[in-house]
């Protein structure tokens, strides 16, 4: 029981960060493969980083019988402090599905051939229509497309990788930009922006970690799986990253290369990162909304998936590439606090 606990929690945390931009490999070209070699040690000292943050955060949750956020980060920064973050961290919340929308956009003009508003307007109606039904409707989205997600992105990851021609080992020039450590810094930008949203999500799971062993469990194997995936989806990018630096969706051109059937499972696993992202962020948007005094969800739900649509024709590659690293240095705030607070819990 206590070992499935920590399962749980772990894959809660870990498909948190599997959204659009990860899926895709674009947020792997920005923050690490263009580095080279030393990107694959930027994966792993952000995969340290979330365990580490992972099991800060559900040691000082159980330590102090702390079920939701709002109780997190009243403890951890204080009742005005705390206030002042959550509004940041809700704001980066709609940013993200914003983002998601945009992913949307350009995976259906890429893949389907349909126009950016199309896509993002289709993903935004179904969006919609799973907030209708509140939080039941995020937790089925989730059991049903978290598993494909993360065993399926691994495994296109490291099929990609060895049905290559050329050794990835060989490919690892980079861009050149991996001189110094701008890399380290790259790698702790993309764990502090993504923290953003998986604290939240960790505070709310805290309750299944009834003993340190599940605190423990849930982190470090959270950290370990996004780990994991990262390197096995990173590594063929190497492969093939003169094709892809300058596309939206790059695993979309790396995949196609392997035949129909590969290229129709590829984009269930990015249709249902997109859409399991972008489910949970409007959520937490629209719950937000919700206690500040508008009650009717339905409707707060429409403009912000209108409100949505409309913003995401700035672009996925310039949200990932300039909007997420703004939101980093608030992670990174975040994340110096909350380790401070583990170890002294």
């Amino acid at each position: 029981m206590r070992i499935s606990n920590g399962l749980k929690i772990a894959a809660i945390y870990a498909s948190v960060f599997l959204g659009a931009g990860f899926a895709s490999g674009r947020e792997l070209m920005v923050y690490f493969t263009g580095f080279g070699r030393v990107g694959i040690i930027g994966i792993v000292l952000a995969g340290v980083l979330f365990a580490a943050v992972g099991v800060a955060v559900l040691t000082i949750c159980r330590k102090n019988k702390i079920t939701n956020y709002n109780e997190f980060m009243g403890l951890v920064f204080g009742v005005r402090l705390g206030t002042i973050m959550e509004i940041l961290v809700v704001a980066f919340l709609f940013c993200l599905f914003v983002a998601m929308l945009a992913g949307a956009g350009a995976t259906g003009r890429e893949a389907f051939g349909f126009s950016f508003s199309a896509g993002a307007a289709i993903v935004a109606g179904v969006v919609f229509l799973v907030l209708c039904f509140g939080l039941e409707g995020i937790i089925k989205v989730n059991l049903i497309l978290a598993p494909l997600m993360l065993l399926g992105g691994i495994f296109i990851g490291l099929f990609t990788l060895f049905a290559g021609t050329v050794p990835a080992f060989l490919s690892f020039a980079g861009t050149g930009r991996g001189f110094g450590l701008v890399w380290v810094l790259s790698a702790i930008v993309y764990a502090s922006y993504n923290l953003v949203t998986g604290i939240p999500i960790l505070a709310a799971t805290s309750k299944m970690a009834a003993t340190k062993k599940d605190a423990r469990l849930g982190g470090i194997l959270g950290g370990g799986i996004i780990t994991i995936l990262g390197i096995s989806m990173a590594l063929p990018l190497f492969l093939y990253q003169a094709n892809v630096i300058n596309l939206e969706i790059p695993f979309l051109y790396i995949i196609t290369r392997h035949g129909f059937g590969f290229r129709v499972f590829y984009l269930s696993i990015l249709i249902s990162a997109i859409l399991t992202t972008a489910a949970c962020n409007g959520f937490a948007v629209n719950e937000w909304l919700k206690t500040r005094g508008y009650t009717n969800s339905v409707k707060s739900a429409a403009v912000i998936c209108i409100l949505a649509v409309a913003l995401s024709h700035i672009g996925f590659s310039n949200i990932v590439a300039f909007v997420y690293p703004l939101f980093g240095f608030l992670g990174l705030f975040k994340i110096i606090v909350i380790l401070y607070r583990g170890v002294t819990a």
